[in-house]
């Protein structure tokens, strides 16, 4: 598929992509010569979304393996693809998919060899770079891998300058893993198996090419595979604006109160041709109790699962609603109302906080 370039977006786009409360933040960065988006408030709206939201299944084995079958690349040298299983090899525990010229998204499983699998532990977003302080773009990646090594063992962290990806992981369900001191709930993972570069090193690189030399936006046929396989409905059908579903997102539950989603750069997915976010909803209500792991600066947005429109859902009126919490990962840079967004988990995406 050909590259787009998503670094900025038009703005009635965007307002369709945001909905209400993104109408809001468009106005906001209107030039002079230009428009604001009237918004009519009910000062007394009737509140939704009251009853329990829905529940979701754990994924089941067609699951696991059409996303196993769906996350192909292999952005690690053969030497770490230490597990054979019957459809291929695999660097123990993940699979991965490139979704741009330097980043790519990962799937990390319960058992070292993919195929067996029961259930999904982390979902993994990782940009290249090189084993330097200067080029770690955030706290939450707080792994580095290198692309080439003699093991998987042998790829974690490294000396300065190597080359290989700066990877966040992000925990769709309770775990324990030996760098935990207790087990965890889902949450963006902080202390996934730190890796910290020396401190004042200097040096960031993504002119070198991947051991699959797979980088690259994601083809026609790749985003139509994973919007099939990511084909759960969450909220009522009053939302599901466009072409039958939910503008901009596909979703995916992992658990009864855990999915997934894909945003897409087009509210109607079909015509998508770049994912510019890859991310969590746990299941609350609009209270600060409910933000999963007190991550308030990452999980920056509720939605509610019942309401007259996609628009409406964007946060909630009273602590009684239920909805889903939301966290969004940027898997490519581009250009949002509030602004420039790099890849890195956006703690600027749509706010609303709880009283």
């Amino acid at each position: 598929m050909p590259t787009k370039d998503t670094s900025t977006l038009d703005r009635r786009r965007v307002i369709q992509l945001l909905g209400a409360g993104g109408a809001v933040a468009v106005a906001g960065c209107l030039d002079d010569d230009e428009e604001p988006v009237d918004e009519e408030v009910d000062p007394d709206p009737e509140l939704t979304s009251l009853d329990p939201s829905p529940e979701g299944e754990p994924l089941s084995e067609d699951d696991i393996a059409g996303l196993v079958a769906a996350f192909d690349d292999q952005p690690m040298s053969e030497g770490q693809h230490e597990v054979e299983g019957e459809n291929r090899s695999y660097t123990p525990r993940h699979v991965w998919k490139w979704v741009s010229d330097e980043t790519l998204i990962g799937l990390h499983f319960d058992d070292p060899n993919p195929e067996n699998a029961t259930a999904l532990d982390y979902i993994t977003i990782g940009q290249k770079g090189l084993f330097t302080e200067e080029s770690q773009p955030d706290d939450e990646f707080s792994h580095f891998h290198q692309h080439t090594a003699d093991g998987w063992e042998a790829g974690h962290g490294g000396a300065v300058g190597d080359e290989g990806y700066w990877l966040t992981h992000i925990a769709v369900d309770e775990i324990e893993y030996p760098f935990h001191e207790e087990p965890i709930t889902p949450r963006v993972d902080y202390d996934f198996m730190p890796t910290p570069p020396e401190s004042g090193s200097e040096g960031h690189d993504t002119d070198w090419e991947a051991p699959d030399g797979g980088e690259g936006d994601l083809s026609a046929d790749d985003r139509d595979e994973l919007i099939e396989l990511f084909d759960d409905e969450w909220t009522n059908e009053d939302q599901q604006e466009a072409a039958g579903r939910t503008p901009a997102h596909v979703w995916k539950f992992v658990s009864e109160d855990v999915l997934l989603f894909l945003h897409w750069d087009e509210p109607n997915v079909d015509d998508a041709e770049n994912l510019i976010y890859f991310g969590m909803g746990v299941r609350g209500q609009f209270t600060p109790d409910d933000i999963p792991a007190s991550q308030d600066d990452d999980f920056t947005h509720f939605h509610l699962w019942e309401a007259d429109s996609w628009e409406a859902g964007h946060g909630g009126q009273d602590p009684d609603q239920h909805g889903f919490w939301l966290v969004h990962h940027a898997t490519r840079d581009h250009e949002m109302p509030w602004g420039e967004v790099t890849v890195g988990v956006d703690r600027e995406f749509m706010p609303t906080p709880p009283e």
